[in-house]
């Protein structure tokens, strides 16, 4: 999938769209201006964090002072959770627990992962950037997030995809096999396993067709591929 996809975002900020290289730096400038403005003694350390799964990613704005549970529970909430599997982070050199604070975790520059469900597991990896001292109220921002693809239908090459058969996936490793609603049905006809237990929808997450995992509960509007 991902050899023919270009990944770009909109800035929360100015809601211009960007590429996954652009993103960071363009968010820098803006958090930077930020942070001059904020005057007030009571500012927050945030820390500004890059999560990616090849062309999907996440830009996320956390409190310091945060436990790393809250990034977790994000990741489970927007890209991950599908039957309440457990999760974990990790990196080559350290053990990471989910009651250590983000800002001692997430120093500019440092790369970690994220691991979840530990049978068919779905692995995305976080770089930590710039702190912040900046007026916030919210644990976790979502700062920028990936357009879902334009992925069209394998059968008939035109329409939009909306399903994909994992049954056909794992027969054949080269792709998924997407359909529009029409074609959908067309492959009904042909494989058995799609209306009984194959058929999942199309979603904006490196967990699509894992599992049973349907979608996330935040930013739905970009939560689906059109």
């Amino acid at each position: 999938m991902g050899k023919e996809l270009k990944s770009a975002g909109s800035c929360i900020y100015c809601n211009q769209l960007f590429s996954q290289k652009e993103m960071a730096r363009h968010l820098a400038s803006h958090l930077t201006e930020k942070q001059k403005a904020c005057k007030e003694k009571a500012s927050l350390n945030y820390c500004h964090i890059e999560v990616e799964s090849d062309e999907m990613f996440l830009h996320l704005l956390v409190k310091g002072d945060a436990q790393m549970r809250a990034i977790d529970q994000f990741l489970k909430d927007i890209w991950l959770d599908c039957c309440g599997h457990l999760s974990a982070f990790g990196h080559k050199n350290f053990k990471i627990k989910m009651k250590d604070l983000v800002e001692e975790v997430m120093e500019p520059r440092i790369k970690i992962y994220h691991d979840y469900d530990f049978g068919s597991t779905t692995t995305v990896f976080l770089k930590g950037h710039k702190h912040y001292l900046l007026n916030e109220k919210k644990e976790v921002i979502l700062l920028s997030r990936n357009e879902p693809f334009k992925i069209n239908c394998s059968l008939c090459k035109k329409k939009p995809a909306i399903y994909l058969c994992t049954e056909c996936f794992n027969e054949n490793e080269d792709d998924y096999t997407y359909y529009c609603e029409k074609c959908a049905a067309i492959h009904e006809d042909d494989c058995d396993a799609f209306s009984d237990y194959s058929k999942m929808p199309v979603v904006n997450s490196p967990r699509m067709g894992v599992c049973g995992y349907e979608g996330g509960h935040i930013d739905q509007d970009r939560d689906r591929i059109h």
